[in-house]
């Protein structure tokens, strides 16, 4: 692995939750300016391909990734207000298939706001 990579990966580690390519290049700019964004994003390809990050969905537009632990198939709830990421466990497509069909590829996106983030709304409403 590149130094490049490296300092990458760290970063990646660091942001929290979900993010985009470009905002963890702001976060890796910050100390290493020298670091490009087209770094970061082959960065982001090789560890996604890795496992390391996973893609959990998008923004506007841009793919939002986070760190991902979890070895067995999942998906990710996305809370669209802090960027919390939590697994989901994949039962849902295995239910809703036909009969004899096979499954090759899929993509589940969950957004919403998590516990935290829904209590602190329903407070600054009341």
């Amino acid at each position: 692995m590149s130094r490049a990579r490296a300092i990458i990966a760290t970063a990646a580690s660091t942001m929290g939750g979900a993010f985009t390519a470009e905002r963890l290049h702001e976060r890796v700019s910050q100390e290493h300016p020298g670091i490009g964004l087209a770094t970061v994003y082959r960065a982001v390809s090789a560890m996604t391909e890795a496992g390391y990050l996973a893609r959990v969905g998008e923004l506007d537009g841009a793919a939002l990734y986070a760190v991902c632990a979890c070895g067995e198939h999942h998906h990710h709830a996305v809370c669209m207000s802090c960027g919390a990421v939590a697994p989901v466990a994949c039962t849902l497509v295995s239910a809703a298939l036909p009969e004899g069909f096979v499954l090759t590829r899929h993509d589940v996106a969950i957004y919403g706001v998590c516990a935290e983030c829904a209590r602190a709304q329903k407070g600054a409403r009341s």
